[in-house]
């Protein structure tokens, strides 16, 4: 839902064709750059058009060439899409629902920790302690973007809030696991 929200939001704004989206999001929206690669962008804005919620136009509008003329603004046939009354109502709906839901789920770590006795508790510890540099590792890079943007409007703030904040929880819970495990590996003999 969120890629929905994301295009109906970046077209809300102002009409743009496939790569232009793609750069805003990259530019603006980096977290999301990893999640909405360029033709997921076209499948999904395919969608859109098809449900009804955009129109394509194809325009004569100045933009960058492909390959080694990408430097070069010219005047370039695009398709350019324009959100419709029905996107607006859709990109409406989607952002009150989402906003005001919260759907809690099960994924696959969640899955696996059902048949964590299947393994060694060292291998499940080590296995923990990887997703757990994994983690680390991530939110390093997230906090070295937000310094990097230089972007400190309230939607920033508080996306790049909310991924730490997760990110921050998943590192505590992996502690926790791991020190449960690492307690069950050799428990304390008591007199």
């Amino acid at each position: 839902m969120y890629k929905q929200i994301m295009l109906l939001g970046l077209l809300l704004e102002k009409p743009m064709y496939g790569q232009q989206i793609r750069e805003v999001i990259e530019t603006h929206h980096d977290l999301f750059a990893n999640f909405i690669k360029k033709p997921t962008i076209y499948y999904q804005l395919e969608r859109l058009n098809q449900d009804g919620y955009l129109e394509i136009h194809r325009e004569a509008v100045e933009a960058p060439g492909t390959g080694l003329a990408h430097e070069e603004l010219a005047q370039r046939e695009r398709d350019v899409y324009y959100i419709t009354e029905a996107g607006r109502q859709r990109f409406y709906k989607l952002l009150r629902e989402s906003l005001g839901a919260y759907s809690p789920g099960l994924n696959e770590v969640d899955a696996c920790l059902f048949f964590l006795h299947r393994l060694s508790p060292a291998e499940a510890i080590t296995l923990l302690q990887k997703r757990q540099e994994l983690v680390s590792r991530y939110r390093a890079l997230v906090t070295e973007q937000i310094k990097s943007q230089h972007i400190h409007d309230d939607a920033h703030t508080l996306v790049n809030d909310h991924k730490l904040t997760l990110l921050d929880a998943e590192f505590d819970w992996l502690n926790r696991a791991i020190a449960h495990l690492a307690e069950k590996r050799s428990p304390h003999i008591t007199a």
